[in-house]
């Protein structure tokens, strides 16, 4: 699927041409973009339903606005003093889950209360998934399973997308807190190869829970078994071992295993 998914950030163009994740679970509705240059923006939604949702101090839906490559303490959010703007979503296909709709707001840090104005943001035909304990059913087709510092992760709802000429395919838990993620170019070819986020090529995204991004840093590995792009049905494995950019705790993820439809 072709997703769209951009923004201004304080006039300066943003595009989520790195990483893509939509998903709707019985807690709310959930979209999130992170950019080659680690600028990420997130949305949280009581439903998904079509209308204009406000954000502001006091409201359930909520938006948030960090980079975690640079400066990953400032985090800008639409829950606190002045901040606000809103949400509209403006068509949603359930058969095919592809959602669309603007957004704009202005976040505020509450640790200094310095501000960011995100305009003239779209994501457009963005594909989403559905946690399956809210009892619908993934596609019995795709699959992205891996182990997690030797815990085994299985995807409960696998969700692909392409932006830019770039694959991404994300592999979401069963609670919708954890997934896996990969960025590819949707022509790859078989053949093995390395993963480093910082190139915007080849990469894996860890994020065990929604305040939490790990990347591989030069320490993957990528093999394609197959892609069939007249079919649009890619095969491979991966490991690698997901690092934060500042500091923390790596996570070692190996025998990764995906085949999915995009």
């Amino acid at each position: 699927m072709n997703g769209d998914f951009y923004a201004t950030v304080d006039g300066t163009q943003w595009n989520a041409d790195s990483l893509q994740i939509a998903l709707l679970s019985n807690t709310g509705f959930s979209i999130s973009g992170l950019s080659k240059t680690g600028e990420q923006i997130s949305m949280l939604l009581p439903t998904l339903k079509t209308g204009n949702y406000t954000l502001n101090a006091l409201s359930v839906s909520t938006a948030v606005c960090s980079n975690i490559i640079v400066n990953t303490s400032a985090v800008y959010t639409s829950n606190t003093g002045a901040a606000g703007g809103n949400v509209t979503v403006t068509s949603i296909d359930s058969v095919k889950h592809l959602v669309s709709g603007s957004f704009m707001f202005t976040l505020i840090n509450p640790v200094d209360n310095s501000r960011t104005a995100i305009t003239a943001g779209v994501f457009n035909q963005v594909p989403y998934g559905v946690d399956t304990t809210g009892g619908t059913s993934p596609s019995a087709s795709d699959t992205l399973q891996a182990a997690v510092d030797g815990v085994q992760f299985n995807s409960a709802q696998v969700v692909s997308s392409i932006t830019n000429g770039t694959l991404f395919i994300a592999g979401i838990s069963a609670n919708g807190a954890e997934d896996i993620a990969l960025g590819m170019p949707v022509g790859i070819s078989a053949g093995t190869y390395n993963m480093d986020f910082a190139t915007g090529i080849y990469y894996g995204v860890y994020n065990p829970n929604s305040s939490t991004t790990l990347l591989s840093q030069m320490n993957g590995t990528l093999t394609i078994t197959s892609n069939d792009t007249v079919a649009r049905r890619i095969i491979g494995t991966f490991s690698f071992i997901a690092s934060p950019l500042v500091s923390g705790t790596p996570v070692t993820i190996t025998a990764g295993y995906f085949a999915v439809s995009y």
